[in-house]
């Protein structure tokens, strides 16, 4: 089965081709904007290096967040075209679950932490353990001081940081954690189009597709246009 990947998540646009074995082609490219824009020629240069054409693709898996709200829908409705015109099965695997297969420890914590700006962080904790990832909370935007204090009063004695918001943050978990906080290298803090494809194997391999019009992103919280519109319509 060829598997198409993409991610558009964050300011690094990630795209993949795989099968069921191995991964055939990836691309990365840093992309602050301009995901609607780049998307399909970056699809297109992907299959053209692969000697494949987009009618060989067989299942299409999407980073459904959370992460860029526009980043986001874009990818979601992309994803959603190209399954319903090739008649392909779709899945959707959240991108702070590919930051985290990335980080996999023999075990341990890891706290992926995207900027949801306004001073918060989407995350969700998983454990690590055997090379594997078990997500244990739901997906919360929280500020870096409420989580550290999660992590204090639950007394946690390793935790791997990772994703963009170690930037701005670091400094408030380390000062709070001392040397439990570990924090990941820059080129593994984005979700990769090659472990969505790996983490969606096993759903795949067992027909567990989302439904079309049912799968939607992970915003987590309203966009804050949402948040004003719903404000000025209360009432």
């Amino acid at each position: 089965m060829l598997i198409l990947a993409f991610d558009t998540s964050s300011p690094v646009l990630t795209a993949a081709i795989g099968d069921e074995e191995r991964l055939i082609e990836e691309t990365m490219i840093w992309l602050p904007r301009g995901h609607m824009a780049k998307l399909i020629p970056v699809i297109d240069g992907l299959l053209q290096r692969s000697g494949l054409k987009i009618g060989d693709v067989e299942a299409v898996v999407i980073g459904s967040g959370p992460g860029s709200y526009t980043g986001l829908r874009i990818g979601m409705v992309v994803a959603r075209t190209f399954a319903q015109l090739l008649k392909t099965p779709i899945i959707g695997i959240p991108s702070a679950d590919a930051i985290a297969y990335q980080n996999v420890r023999d075990r341990g914590l890891i706290c992926p932490v995207i900027d949801a700006k306004r001073g918060e962080v989407y995350t969700a904790l998983y454990h690590s353990e055997a090379g594997k990832i078990d997500r244990f909370t739901e997906f919360r935007a929280i500020t870096p001081d409420e989580l550290t204090e999660i992590f204090l009063v639950e007394g946690y004695e390793h935790i791997v940081f990772a994703g963009d918001a170690v930037k701005l943050y670091a400094g408030i978990f380390a000062g709070s954690l001392g040397d439990r906080a570990e924090f990941a290298p820059e080129n593994s803090w984005w979700a990769r189009a090659s472990d969505l494809i790996n983490l969606a194997r096993p759903r795949l391999s067992a027909g567990d597709f989302d439904e079309l019009y049912r799968l939607t992103p992970i915003y987590v919280r309203l966009s804050q246009a949402e948040e004003m519109w719903e404000k000025r319509h209360q009432g």
